[in-house]
């Protein structure tokens, strides 16, 4: 389970596997958030909680904001899994 807390708009997108949004500041995800996704909209003030599983890789995953400037200024992380 991953929790993103913002104080800007960013677009979250996670590689390679999908996920489940299970709240939305503390209460129930909002109409946008059924079924699987690979990116969560995060407005500012927002959280939101995340289950996601990662079983059919062993390694790097990258996550990163799709905001255009934040691509291009390399806004990006990365993560390992064991």
């Amino acid at each position: 389970m991953w929790r993103f807390v913002t104080d800007f708009h960013h677009p979250v997108h996670l590689h390679l596997n999908h996920f489940q949004v299970l709240s939305r500041n503390g209460g129930p995800p909002g109409p946008f958030d059924a079924g699987w996704k690979d990116t969560v909209d995060l407005r500012p003030a927002e959280a939101v909680e995340l289950a996601v599983r990662f079983t059919d890789h062993v390694g790097t995953f990258m996550l990163h904001c799709h905001n255009l400037e934040h691509e291009d200024m390399a806004m990006m992380g990365d993560f390992v899994t064991v």
